[in-house]
């Protein structure tokens, strides 16, 4: 019977997650952190083999108030586990065995190429210089969900000394049960705060976290006009905005990293700080107000919450004001949402309870 560490994310605990052994016994995952113990049934596993590098394996299962998931290590006791693992699963291993040995294949070619440049350096700067944004979303696309959760994790960390968290009241409730409404179905798993701050701001970070501060819900008149900034966010992270500006900001060292599967190095020390002063170009703003309303549709959340809300700020003036220098409202940007209003058309809409 093989037993291994592996790393355990979960509703309830740590946000980062937690050190915990797994191993198979019979067709039953056992798992044990602290004094927990749980066991999960095999058919209740779904199976992804992942990772930038594709050499690391991810067992997930459902529990109440989300997903659950076991980070395993790349190495030889996590394939002697899985060499054991029961004969529910053994179909999705060789399905993801295949698509990965290719995606390895294709990895490994693009690595020799990064390789190349780096020995090359003028090239390689002028290669930069002129190429950067299709480098950086190139970079992102080849992030895995996991390894994006972790830099999430990481950058949050950095930043969180920084932040006033309000962690009981309605606010943060509220805040979490727009958020849920906006994300569901969605492939990550959210985190939302509210941070006490009289700045009018709000943003997202690689991997699902969401930060609102209470100066913009004291500015917005309604809950919908919170939903609208909120929708708005959220697709900076499902559509990897967040991921790539972070990876385009730091530069070739970010590619490098994340080429040799490093979440962790010195190279994503002033990750934080670099989120923190992140601004979107025009295409990227109107492609998350576009996804933006298609989220509140979804929703049932009335849109003019949005516009509305951006248009106000645009006629505010003061330093607080922060979620105007990273997402200007423009009067092009109110013409091109009041647009898309009219496009959807009208819909059923559900009032939010006042934050």
């Amino acid at each position: 019977m093989v037993e291994i560490k592996v790393h355990l994310f979960a509703p309830g605990v740590n946000a980062g997650g937690v050190a915990a052994r797994a191993r198979f016994t019979g067709t039953t995952l056992c798992l044990a952190y602290g004094d927990s113990r749980e066991s999960i049934p095999a058919e209740r596993l779904t199976v992804r083999h992942g990772g930038f590098d594709g050499r690391q394996w991810l067992l997930e299962w459902p529990v109440d108030g989300g997903a659950a998931s076991a980070l395993l290590p790349s190495g030889p006791d996590t394939e002697r586990l899985l060499a054991g693992a029961p004969d529910a699963l053994k179909a999705q291993l060789d399905h993801h065995g295949r698509r990965d040995r290719a995606r390895g294949r294709r990895f490994h070619i693009g690595l020799g190429l990064v390789g190349a440049l780096v020995l090359l350096p003028f090239v390689l700067l002028g290669l930069f210089w002129f190429n950067a944004d299709r480098i950086a979303g190139w970079a992102a696309d080849q992030v895995g969900l996991e390894q994006e959760r972790q830099l999430g994790d990481l950058a949050f960390a950095q930043m969180r000394p920084s932040l006033k968290l309000v962690e009981t009241g309605p606010a943060p409730e509220r805040i979490e049960a727009i958020g849920a409404r906006l994300t569901q179905g969605s492939r990550y798993r959210y985190q939302w705060f509210v941070a006490d701050s009289p700045e009018v701001n709000a943003f997202a970070m690689p991997g699902g976290y969401v930060v609102v501060y209470t100066g913009l819900i004291e500015a917005a008149d309604s809950a919908e006009e919170v939903a609208g900034v909120l929708a708005h966010e959220v697709q900076h992270v499902e559509l990897r905005h967040s991921l790539k500006n972070m990876i385009y900001g730091l530069g070739w060292r970010a590619v490098l990293a994340l080429a040799m599967g490093d979440v962790s190095g010195g190279v994503w020390a002033g990750m934080a700080e670099q989120l923190g002063g992140m601004a979107y170009g025009r295409d990227l703003e109107r492609q998350a107000d576009l996804e933006g309303l298609k989220a509140l549709k979804r929703a049932g959340i009335a849109p003019q919450g949005m516009v509305s809300f951006f248009a106000k700020l645009a006629k505010r003036e003061g330093p607080s004001l922060t979620l105007l220098s990273s997402h200007p409202a423009t009067e092009e940007r109110m013409a091109d949402l009041r647009r898309a209003i009219a496009e959807q058309g009208a819909y059923s809409a559900t009032p939010l309870p006042r934050l």
